[in-house]
């Protein structure tokens, strides 16, 4: 990203080194972040079902995402408080931890067409994406991560796309504090 005009700059990363298709004119020492943009793996319009792990915030914002598009899914949960309060709702709840192939099979893992991992415990996260990637290869799976660290290691279990909490905070600082800086100075009144 250009640091002056805050626009995505072409590059490509080849024989160990970022290689920009223009030369940027930017000042000796100018920080970059450099944010790979690998394509996702396609898959058309899911089919069936979706699996959510886990229904705290981001759970829930997944499946009211789906509600919207009607499209069926079913909840693993280790709450039972929560369990209990989803199923009474009409929600279709598994119990358990998404760790055991058993727990996933009951949750429909065979004809599920995406699995959503949106729990924060990020060794669970790790397991369930290497339980599912080897039950189901072609299955979608979206993980959760708290640090891109673990986002790089639940990629290379399988996880075809992965949230990171921490760049996710980063650039909600980054866009606040942007705003801050680039806000015009007030006006003294007359």
């Amino acid at each position: 990203m250009d640091p002056e005009t805050q626009e995505p700059v072409g590059a490509i990363f080849r024989n160990g080194e970022v290689q920009f298709k223009d030369t940027p004119e930017w000042k000796e020492g100018t920080r970059l972040e450099v944010i790979p943009i690998t394509p996702p793996r396609f898959i058309e319009k899911p089919t069936g079902h979706v699996i959510i792990v886990g229904f705290g915030l981001a759970g829930r914002c997944v499946a009211d995402l789906l509600d919207g598009k009607k499209i069926p899914y079913t909840i693993i949960e280790k709450n039972e408080v929560t369990v209990e309060t989803q199923r009474a709702l009409g929600r279709t709840v598994v119990p358990g931890d998404a760790s055991s192939t058993e727990t996933l099979i009951e949750a429909g893992l065979n004809t599920a067409s995406i699995l959503a991992l949106t729990i924060p415990d990020e060794s669970a996260v790790l397991e369930a994406t290497s339980l599912a990637r080897r039950l189901r290869p072609k299955l979608y799976i979206i993980a959760r991560t708290n640090y891109a660290s673990k986002g790089m290691r639940a990629s290379q279990l399988g996880a075809d796309d992965v949230v990171k909490a921490e760049q996710a905070v980063a650039v909600q600082f980054y866009d606040r504090l942007y705003s801050l800086l680039n806000r015009p100075a007030a006006q003294p009144a007359t």
